[in-house]
């Protein structure tokens, strides 16, 4: 496991993760997943469409993939570039907090006698689905250039989606 390397071998990760990040570069083997399919349960087994397919990432890839997280989620908080509102794959915003938040806004349309509509949505493949282009735009408007640069190499062209 990483978390048992000598700390000469963190340092020297943290030196290559560095030069990656101020060279721009990413290499293209860690860009290449494993992919697993996993059947869903109660599923018929013949079909396709029973199956999760589950992309298995290279250890370094994931580990820098970590190291930039660590990196630009104090940068996006601070810049309030994603709405409080926006709960997927962030900390403190679990669904137990989303439905709490749901029930505030019905329990205060209901005390002001006013009228509350939800709506709820699962949009399927939503993250395999993104706009690479719109998505590096806006990043663009908040990020050093460098980091941009850098996850436009690391998102995967639109046509392997």
């Amino acid at each position: 496991m990483m978390i048992e390397l000598p700390r000469v071998a963190v340092r020297i990760l943290l030196f290559i993760f560095n030069a990656m990040l101020r060279l721009e570069y990413f290499p293209n083997n860690w860009k290449v997943a494993v992919v697993k399919m996993i059947p869903k349960p109660g599923k018929d087994l013949t079909k396709a469409e029973s199956y999760r397919p589950i992309s298995l990432l290279p250890t370094m890839s994931k580990l820098f993939e970590k190291l930039l997280v660590t990196k630009l989620s104090p940068i996006l908080a601070e810049r309030n570039c994603i709405p409080d509102h926006q709960f997927g794959f962030r900390r403190q915003h679990s669904t137990i907090e989303q439905t709490h938040r749901l029930v505030q806004v019905i329990r205060s349309a209901f005390e002001q006698k006013s009228y509350c509509s939800a709506l709820f949505i699962d949009v399927s493949q939503a993250f395999d689905k993104v706009w690479h282009e719109g998505l590096i735009l806006k990043l663009k408007l908040h990020l050093p250039t460098n980091i941009v640069k850098l996850l436009k190499i690391i998102l995967p062209p639109e046509s392997l989606l």
